[in-house]
């Protein structure tokens, strides 16, 4: 879900339509998250009625540990790969998931 998460926070709402999992997951995630310190809860400025999900300063050190190491697997395979074969890769696998969503 942090893959997910906005540094600037998102609705739950938000997060479950991007990741494709039903409103309760996302909610029983966002709890659990808030109780080891990667998220807290904040009023949506937008709506005050509506909450947005905003990562700790342990949730952003958490995040940019992900996508440094994302980013080297990444170099990883299309060093393997080649640049044109990993990017028609990525491509096609980004296709598979859309679909994947679209069935729910």
């Amino acid at each position: 879900m942090l893959a997910y998460l906005r540094a600037d926070g998102i609705r739950a709402s938000e997060l479950s339509r991007l990741s494709g999992q039903h409103k309760q997951i996302i909610g029983t995630l966002i709890d659990d998250l808030e109780r080891l310190g990667y998220v807290e809860r904040r009023p949506d400025p937008a709506d005050r009625r509506a909450k947005l999900i905003c990562p700790t300063d342990r949730g952003l050190l958490q995040m940019r540990a992900a996508a440094s190491i994302m980013r080297a697997i990444e170099e990883r395979h299309a060093q393997a790969l080649g640049e044109p074969e990993y990017t028609a890769f990525k491509t096609a696998l980004h296709q598979v998931a859309d679909l994947q969503r679209e069935t729910r």
